[in-house]
């Protein structure tokens, strides 16, 4: 799933205007926003050789070490997958 996600981006509208930390990009409300699925599972930031199958990457040590939201292979929130359930 991490490797080849169902889906290679989700979208979304941005429901308020919001100013992404760390930097001066506001978003205004109603903007669509694609996130890069593969691209965030793909990130050496969060997934060192990314292209390499390691199912240690998902023990409770390393998962801890990574910000939530970068493995989303059913989405997240409340549009995520129902097959998640």
């Amino acid at each position: 799933m991490r490797k080849y996600p169902p889906l290679a981006t989700l979208t979304r509208e941005c429901t308020q205007t919001t100013k992404l930390r760390d930097t001066d990009l506001v978003i205004d409300k109603g903007t669509q926003i694609a996130l890069s699925i593969y691209g965030l599972h793909h990130d050496p930031k969060y997934f060192p050789d990314p292209e390499k199958f390691d199912p240690e990457r998902f023990n409770e040590e390393e998962v801890s070490k990574r910000p939530h939201f970068c493995y989303l292979p059913f989405g997240e929130g409340p549009r995520l997958c129902i097959g998640e359930y």
